[in-house]
């Protein structure tokens, strides 16, 4: 995609600059994924999704793998700093893969 909210977020993950909610600290626990995994995700993974609905700009970076990922971030163009909102483990029932990349499916 290579927007400005997913541009910006990686140059502050670069910088050192990241902020996690609460929410995304409980689901890093319960889903056994640490934080080096999310920042991999940002700074190497490819972007699946841009969620306009909030006044953050929501960014879905899918971690950086030659096969079918497994987890996926949620992270607000906020300001100061970015702000990881949540991060999953990839379920099927919610997500396609083609192409290298996880694309949400069809609500029927």
């Amino acid at each position: 995609m290579g927007g400005f909210p997913e541009q910006w977020i990686i140059g502050c993950v670069r910088k050192g600059w990241l902020d996690f909610s609460d929410h995304a600290k409980c689901r890093m626990i319960e889903r056994t994924i640490d934080k080096e995994q999310v920042i991999e995700c940002i700074l190497r993974g490819k972007v699946i999704e841009l969620q306009t609905q909030f006044d953050d700009i929501h960014v879905l970076f899918q971690e950086p793998t030659t096969g079918r990922p497994e987890i996926y971030v949620i992270v607000a163009a906020a300001y100061p700093f970015p702000l990881v909102v949540s991060v999953c483990r990839t379920i099927d029932e919610v997500w396609e893969y083609h192409n290298g990349y996880l694309k949400r499916r069809k609500r029927k």
